[in-house]
């Protein structure tokens, strides 16, 4: 679903488009405050002008006010529930819809008062077409297309009734519209990129905050929050994970005859090489240093997790090119599986950690924790 195009970015993330669309479809106070006067308005222009026309134009309104109100109030009771752009997506039709109807709906009963010789009756027009815009310029403005369209669906029919009225203080009130378009257009986008800056902000934010900052990889916290979770499904629905714990062999002296920048280099590669050999519900967090640790989602069964640590090993062995040069490290990988071991995040992760140790220590590239958990003494 592609709703709208950032007005400085080419792609907008699914988050941030989720978080524009929650935002859009929270207006309710507006849609209520705005439907209630601009009704009034209408049916205050119906009575004046006393048209056939102009009172089914107020009736339509209303009923397109009311359609808003309660799309919105739907959405309010079922908001709790897991919300992705599909879900949202009827939702922010179905309102942006009735935005788009009640807006011509207007213009179409200003165009009438405009041109019916009533000047009372264009001044009213005139305030609320005003207020209308200025409202969904405010509030609406996360959606930048919906603003504007309805503030042209009002305005154009506007200036073309002021302009062809007989009256010169109405001509220069289309004027004044003529010269308001690109204002009102400017301030809506204008509004967009604040409400955008400040949505991406909290994202980076909140990604600098669980993430590692050179490879980008989720981080200690974050890796201990889901282990944390996937614990609670192992006692709750007896979902099966694991975990493996990996620290580079031979990285230290690439660090010590290479320099930290070599280093961090090197880590930003086994990074990559990690991503791109786990599944995609598998998390990779880089725990600190040249350790790193991966919650596989599910348990693999029989010799899948086997292949998958021979392909880590392989993957994170091959070399490493450098500015400064090529270069080789080697990988001590430890186990735990949920099913031995899941009993709090703590004591998997330290079973995994252990096991790594004793791969390290034995000179093997990989060991699996068995019970007891705590079997095995680091090595240093």
């Amino acid at each position: 679903m592609r709703i709208w195009r950032s007005t400085h970015q080419e792609k907008l993330s699914a988050n941030i488009r989720l978080e524009l669309l929650k935002n859009f479809l929270s207006s309710l106070p507006q849609a209520v405050g705005i439907s209630a006067t601009t009704t009034i308005g209408a049916v205050v222009l119906a009575h004046r002008s006393g048209t056939a026309a102009d009172v089914s134009m107020a009736v339509a309104f209303a009923m397109i006010g009311f359609w808003r109100v309660m799309v919105l109030m739907c959405y309010r009771r079922r908001r709790s529930t897991a919300l992705t752009l599909a879900s949202l997506a009827p939702w922010y039709r179905w309102h942006a819809g009735g935005l788009v109807a009640q807006a011509a709906t207007l213009g179409i009963q200003s165009f009438n008062a405009f041109t019916g010789g009533d000047t009372a009756a264009a001044l009213l027009a005139l305030g609320f077409v005003m207020a209308f815009c200025a409202g969904a310029c405010a509030r609406l403005s996360m959606v930048p297309w919906v603003p504007i369209t309805t503030g042209l669906l009002m305005f154009v029919p506007t200036i073309y009734g002021a302009l062809g009225n007989s009256e010169l203080p109405i001509n220069l009130a289309g004027v004044f519209l003529i010269c308001f378009v690109p204002v009102f257009v400017e301030a809506t986008l204008y509004l967009h990129r604040l409400v955008l800056d400040r949505l991406l902000a909290v994202q980076d934010a909140t990604h600098r905050a669980s993430h590692d900052g050179l490879t980008g990889l989720a981080n200690r916290t974050f890796f201990h929050q889901h282990l944390d979770l996937a614990c609670h499904r192992q006692t709750t629905s007896a979902h099966q994970f694991m975990v493996f714990y990996l620290d580079l062999d031979g990285f230290k002296t690439i660090n010590d005859q290479l320099g930290h920048a070599a280093g961090d280099l090197v880590l930003v590669e086994v990074a990559d090489r990690l991503r791109l050999s786990t599944g995609t519900g598998d998390l990779v967090s880089r725990l600190g240093g040249d350790e790193f640790a991966i919650l596989l989602d599910a348990e693999p069964h029989g010799s899948a997790a086997r292949d998958l640590e021979d392909r880590l090993t392989r993957d994170i062995a091959a070399p490493i090119r450098l500015p400064m040069g090529v270069v080789t490290v080697g990988v001590s990988i430890g186990v735990a599986r949920s099913s031995t071991h899941a009993t709090t995040a703590s004591e998997i992760l330290v079973a995994a950690d252990q096991a790594m140790y004793t791969a390290k220590a034995r000179g093997k590239e990989y060991r699996q924790a068995t019970p007891p958990a705590f079997e095995y003494s680091k090595v240093a």
